[in-house]
């Protein structure tokens, strides 16, 4: 920030007049107009110091009169105008900015209607808010896709950028914190390095289609009635009879006979299986056989270790040992064939 200049009562009385004489104008206007002078808000900053340390000096010598109240009124009155210069301005130069962006997407040939700002005559701190103004709607058209959206397919077509080789870098990569312009650096297109696709090569329907004697229908009807006229013209001996190999066919294509011969596959006569001699499990001579006289409530274990169900009246087989207990116990007896 620069040092507040010390003005005299002429130079504030002349600035006062230019900043309520710019309002004035700025009003009814939708563009910023040209200020007075270049440092016009540097000269309304000074003139607001001016009267802060007046009214300063005045309150610290206790002279507390008329003149003290209109020095603090022409302050406040000052300060409300500088406020809404400023905001007008900025709303002007918002409309501005975003009015010769947007419309230049539209169609670039065509004239612009508003006139560019003459940096001349504007303050260079406006200069600066304006610049910022571009880069965010610049920002703002490139993540909506404004060219995309105002031009269509025919915009990508016409518009194809322009591809670089890998690595190839900006220069602001060199300069480091510091930037070549105000705007920031466009996009790069890389080319592309990938290798084209194989053409595609026949699969296996097309090449057996290619190898068949009969793929061209219109070839081989023709042929077929060439053979029909030339047998009904012959008037000697009976032909011999065609193989059916060659004879020709009227049906579709792929009805069409093949010219090898058909082999007939025949199938063997299933052989029969030698089928085992089923014998009769011979059965045990040391078993005997035994009637149940009493029933058991729970089964007892065999010989080979398996539980037996004893009921009253049923048969069974027992080795010699257990039939032995089970007569002694009286719960079973011999029976005999």
């Amino acid at each position: 920030m620069n040092p507040v200049r010390d003005l005299d009562g002429a130079q504030a009385q002349e600035i006062e007049e230019q900043l309520f004489t710019t309002h004035r104008q700025q009003l009814p206007r939708h563009v910023p107009i040209p200020l007075p002078r270049q440092d016009f808000w540097e000269m309304v900053r000074a003139l607001l110091s001016s009267l802060d340390l007046e009214i300063q000096e005045m309150v610290r010598k206790g002279s507390i009169d008329m003149r003290l109240q209109n020095l603090q009124k022409r302050q406040t009155n000052i300060r409300r105008i500088a406020s809404e210069l400023a905001r007008k301005r900025m709303v002007a130069m918002m409309q501005h900015a975003a009015s010769q962006a947007l419309r230049s997407g539209v169609n670039p040939n065509m004239a612009h209607e508003l006139p560019s700002l003459d940096w001349q005559r504007h303050d260079p701190s406006e200069k600066a808010f304006y610049h910022a103004l571009q880069l965010n709607v610049d920002r703002f058209k490139k993540e909506i896709d404004w060219q995309g959206m105002q031009q269509g397919l025919l915009g990508e077509i016409m518009m194809q950028p322009r591809t670089h080789a890998p690595g190839t870098m900006q220069l602001d990569a060199y300069v480091g914190e510091g930037k070549i312009t105000s705007r920031p650096p466009p996009d790069l297109a890389f080319e592309d390095t990938m290798e084209p696709l194989p053409a595609t090569q026949e699969d296996a329907e097309e090449r057996w289609m290619d190898d068949a004697p009969w793929a061209d229908e219109e070839a081989y009807l023709l042929a077929d009635m060439q053979g029909q006229a030339d047998t009904d013209g012959a008037s000697t001996a009976a032909p011999e009879p065609a193989a059916p190999s060659a004879a020709k066919h009227g049906a579709a294509m792929e009805l069409a006979p093949s010219k090898e011969p058909i082999q007939t596959i025949q199938d063997e006569p299933p052989t029969a299986a030698a089928e085992p001699a089923q014998t009769p499990a011979p059965q045990d001579e040391d078993n005997v056989r035994v009637r149940i006289l009493e029933t058991m409530p729970e089964p007892v274990m065999d010989a080979s270790g398996e539980p037996l169900v004893l009921e009253v009246g049923d048969v069974h087989f027992l080795d010699e040992g257990m039939a032995a207990w089970l007569i002694d116990a009286g719960v079973a007896e011999r029976a005999e064939l």
